[in-house]
């Protein structure tokens, strides 16, 4: 039997098509600069260079020691397994890889409330807007998807860049917890953040 070349040509055409689709379908969530898409356990050896990078974890309350593969176990189960989390790799479709981690975290599901938490830990993708993006798609998520009322947060008051991209988002100041964080051989001051979904319908019905 013999395959013509037009015959073989939309062969490969077709299978390109559905290699891209099946890629497509990998990324829940689709942005500008970014996608987000479910942790894989591949995912675990970014993260912990991340977590024992000191430059990464500057501002935050880990880090104060190596990660233990029984940790990231821990963390890669929780992300993946409990009902009270949803987590997300964070992939710069620039540089095709993943270079930090999103999520809502403790979500509770009467009052309607989560924790929301991120990491850049590519330095590559620092100052690049990849962060407020993810937390702008994270609060749509948050809002348009879980239904829920409140979406909060807490940010060492030093982390003026991360405060600046939580603001972008919609996160609104609410007050600040004194001494909460010890790193770098002294106290931070946390800053409490928060967004309702009053606030983010009235952003969202703005713009459009």
């Amino acid at each position: 039997m013999t395959i013509s070349f037009s015959s073989l040509q939309a062969f490969l055409t077709a299978l390109k098509v559905r290699t891209m689709s099946v890629d497509k379908i990998q990324n829940f969530i689709e942005g500008q600069k970014i996608d987000l898409r479910g942790l894989r356990r591949e995912d675990l050896d970014a993260y912990r260079s991340w977590i024992d990078n000191p430059m990464v974890t500057k501002f935050m309350e880990t880090g104060w020691r190596p990660i233990a593969d029984h940790e990231l176990e821990e963390l890669y189960r929780v992300s993946t397994a409990s009902p009270d989390t949803v987590a997300f790799a964070i992939i710069d479709k620039g540089a095709g890889k993943v270079v930090g981690c999103c999520g809502l975290y403790a979500i509770q599901w009467i009052c309607r409330r989560a924790d929301f938490r991120i990491i850049i830990g590519d330095a590559d993708a620092w100052n690049k807007g990849i962060g407020s993006e993810a937390a702008r798609l994270m609060v749509a998520y948050g809002f348009d998807k879980l239904n829920l009322e409140t979406i909060y947060l807490g940010v060492n008051t030093e982390n003026e860049g991360a405060i600046k991209s939580y603001e972008k988002a919609g996160f609104v100041r609410e007050g600040v917890r004194r001494k909460l964080i010890y790193r770098n051989g002294r106290y931070y001051d946390a800053l409490m953040m928060s967004v309702l979904r009053e606030e983010y319908m009235s952003r969202k019905a703005s713009a459009g």
